[in-house]
């Protein structure tokens, strides 16, 4: 009886590509001669499949290099006041390099930010910006298993280690800036209002390092950083006997909301309440009183992670992922002076 003897694997240009540690792309390039790849690359590459033992056929040196020239922003909530300079500037640096954006609402939930990772295929572009708030315990494996480039801007949040994709954040927890400056101008009842505790949780974090004693009473987590949770916090915190002397805000959203329903409830700010945001927006500027914030750098932050995925995207490559911090910084107006009480 004869045996049917099995055919040897037959190598691909994805086990090149696999084992070189690029793109198949940058593959095609070294097979074809093309421009756009380095004299260290290539040789790489053909040695891989020296050893391999790949031939390449005619469609793989017919391969051509498919780019949309559009990359996807994914965004938390664009309701957010300072989601617009984020997309302002990732816009910017993508027109600087003849590219698009496609941008997506992801509500900070947990599922949809998993989802665009899995399937940015689908959304026909060449990387993807996101800014994640609900962060899966799976999002580093999605990550990981991801064939197209990804930016992770990095707002108030542990990040996973050895996560694989390049990262912009602050090099400084910016809720600590707001309780030094608090605590400098002597305020010694802080409050904070914010969203659930798992959202931005490092600000919140900021708040427990700060004091040596947290008065659960003092905390009041809404729904999310809006307005309206910033209303219902100073409501609240109205009700208290004493009321605090200065009330944290997790944003400037719920800061603008904390500072409109005091005023309406006729506490004098910052003489009985001093009030401090973060994320630094245009609003804080036009109200009355300005609001105290802290920047976090958000059209630069924007620009270094559009960067980093436009320099991936057209050097196919992967490994050597970048970690880029910047410094917030704490700018202090109307609603924190140290007024007299």
């Amino acid at each position: 009886m004869l045996l049917a003897l099995a055919e040897p694997k037959k190598i691909t240009i994805e086990d090149v590509a696999k084992k070189a540690g690029v793109g198949i792309a940058t593959v095609s390039r070294a097979i074809n001669d093309s421009p756009g790849i380095s004299a260290r690359t290539k040789a790489k590459i053909m040695q891989v499949i020296d050893e391999l033992g790949f031939v390449p056929n005619s469609s793989a040196q017919s391969l051509k290099v498919r780019q949309t020239r559009q990359i996807a922003l994914a965004v938390p909530d664009i309701r957010n006041a300072f989601i617009p300079e984020i997309a302002w500037s990732v816009e910017q640096v993508a027109r600087e390099h003849g590219y698009r954006v496609v941008q997506i609402n992801t509500s900070a939930n947990a599922r949809i930010e998993l989802d665009i990772i899995r399937n940015v295929k689908t959304l026909h572009v060449d990387g993807l910006i996101i800014l994640p708030l609900a962060y899966p315990k799976t999002l580093k494996d999605a990550v990981a298993r991801s064939t197209f480039p990804i930016s992770i801007i990095n707002y108030g949040k542990r990040l996973h280690e050895g996560i694989k994709a390049d990262v912009v954040s602050l090099a400084t927890q910016e809720g600590l800036l707001v309780m030094e400056h608090l605590i400098r101008i002597g305020r010694t009842r802080i409050a904070y209002a914010g969203a659930p505790k798992d959202v931005i949780e490092e600000r919140y974090f900021a708040y427990e390092r700060s004091l040596d004693r947290v008065d659960p009473a003092l905390v009041f987590f809404g729904d999310d950083f809006s307005i309206q949770t910033g209303k219902q916090a100073a409501n609240y915190f109205y009700s208290l006997k004493p009321m605090p002397d200065a009330i944290y805000a997790g944003n400037d959203m719920i800061a603008i909301g904390v500072v409109a329903q005091l005023k309406a409830l006729g506490v004098r700010i910052p003489e009985d309440v001093a009030v401090v945001g973060i994320d630094d927006i245009l609003w804080c500027t036009i109200t009355e009183p300005k609001i105290s914030s802290v920047s976090i750098m958000g059209i630069e932050v924007a620009r270094a992670a559009t960067e980093l995925l436009l320099k991936r995207i057209k050097n196919q490559t992967v490994g050597a992922y970048e970690r880029v911090k910047f410094q917030p910084r704490l700018i202090v107006r109307e609603s924190s002076v140290a007024a007299e009480r």
